[in-house]
């Protein structure tokens, strides 16, 4: 009676190790899109990157600018010479005018600026919505390798409770209860390797969250994506980063333009008013003068031409057009690789799903009924349960891979539904 009160009790105890989530309170069930949403409303990253649009928006307000003017007032006295009298005050004023269309061309690149960060948020988006999508998958996956494990503990448990009583009656042998012990500890020990994976990952998940854990989530949804046609990957629709590689070319040419109008520097003119007072002998006495005055600053570029920055704005316009094609490239090798990797793994789920689990499945289940009736030994059942074990584990394992490979699909193309609600004015103002 005591040993079958310590089997029971040792069974409770592995159900409740190989059960983590039963210990912890879920107040609502979040969906992959549910958790995609909250990383786009609290995640510190984005909310840093967003406000580089801010930074490029206040260089599109200060560019095109003229300089400020400038006031001029002088005095001169000659109390430290004759001490006659004598002195002359004038007030001038100055405005530096561009006689090129540079104040144009400057609004041109700073608009240039806006766009690319705009796009460059939009692709820290493309990315952030899949390392989410990832993280969550990746904890679904774990949990229903835990629910495999806590499936085959619960079985081991009812033969191990039923092999102990068939041993007080002289049925069975205590060395088929130390097996059976065995087996349990062994899932045990994998049970305790699936929760460390699964707080990394729930680690991962919490920080792409902007939160400090998971506590009182409960993650849903179906690891099966479907078939490819299923996914939203609109082929044609241009990626962030892509994007942006475009408006750094258009931001490069019009720097370019930018600095083919800095060889004239600005031409400053200025207005004065001088006022003189003079001392002279008899009979001519004080004489006092008024004047007003018009002049005109206008630099030459007789020994700088801006010859260099017009050659690092050829250069940088060549180099963004390639970066661009490279980056063509490496999208259509992205989604060639993700389309594979997809087709493959949908290929081994199936077989799993229609082959290899009904087989493992009744082959166990036979062996199962076959111990509890005296007809089959128990190193067959565990080789059995054992081996449905693995082979459930592996599939949700390959379920996982395949929902990955879906959101490296999915991110590959720039199709997430996410981007297209944020290309929408406003949609990823700070």
């Amino acid at each position: 009676m005591r040993s079958r009160y310590r089997v029971a009790l040792l069974a409770a105890l592995t159900f409740a190790i190989l059960d983590p989530a039963k210990s912890q309170t879920s107040s609502h069930p979040f969906t992959a899109d549910e958790t995609v949403q909250e990383a786009l409303a609290a995640n510190r990253d984005l909310q840093a990157a967003r406000l580089s649009i801010e930074v490029a928006r206040g260089g599109l307000l200060q560019a095109g600018r003229l300089e400020n003017p400038e006031l001029e007032l002088t005095y001169a006295d000659d109390f430290a010479f004759n001490a006659e009298g004598e002195r002359t005050g004038s007030v001038g004023f100055s405005q530096s005018f561009p006689v090129t269309a540079r104040l144009a061309r400057e609004k041109d690149v700073a608009s240039k600026d806006v766009a690319i960060a705009q796009a460059e948020i939009l692709d820290f988006v493309r990315n952030l919505v899949a390392e989410v999508q990832s993280a969550f998958y990746s904890v679904r996956s774990l949990d229903e390798q835990l629910g495999v494990i806590r499936q085959l503990a619960a079985s081991v448990r009812e033969v191990e409770i039923a092999t102990a009583r068939r041993v007080e009656a002289a049925e069975a042998s205590p060395a088929e209860v130390g097996l059976l012990r065995v087996e349990r500890l062994r899932l045990e020990q994998d049970a305790q390797r699936l929760i460390r994976e699964r707080g990394v990952a729930s680690a991962t998940l919490a920080r792409l969250l902007g939160r400090d854990g998971l506590d009182g989530m409960t993650l849903v949804g179906d690891l099966d994506p479907g078939t490819m046609s299923m996914l939203q990957t609109d082929t044609t629709r241009v990626r962030p980063d892509l994007e942006a590689a475009s408006r750094g070319i258009e931001r490069a040419d019009a720097d370019r333009a930018l600095s083919r109008t800095e060889v004239w520097d600005d031409w400053t003119v200025g207005l004065a008013y001088e006022r003189e007072r003079q001392v002279f002998d008899d009979p001519i006495g004080i004489q006092r003068d008024s004047f007003l005055s018009l002049g005109i600053s206008v630099p030459l570029p007789l020994w700088n031409r801006q010859q260099g920055r017009t050659a690092a704005a050829e250069a940088e316009l060549r180099r963004s057009r390639r970066s661009r094609e490279a980056l063509v490239l490496r999208i259509e090798e992205e989604v060639r690789a993700a389309e594979v990797r997809f087709r493959t793994l949908r290929y081994s789920v199936d077989a799993y799903a229609e082959e290899i689990l009904p087989e493992t499945t009744r082959t166990q289940s036979l062996l199962d009924r076959g111990y509890r009736q005296g007809l089959v030994g128990i190193a067959d059942l565990l080789q059995a349960q054992r081996q449905y074990n693995e082979s459930k584990a592996f599939y949700f394992e390959l379920l996982g891979d395949l929902r990955q490979a879906a959101i490296e699909l999915e991110a590959a193309s720039g199709a997430s539904p996410h981007l297209k609600s944020l290309s929408s004015p406003g949609g990823i103002a700070p």
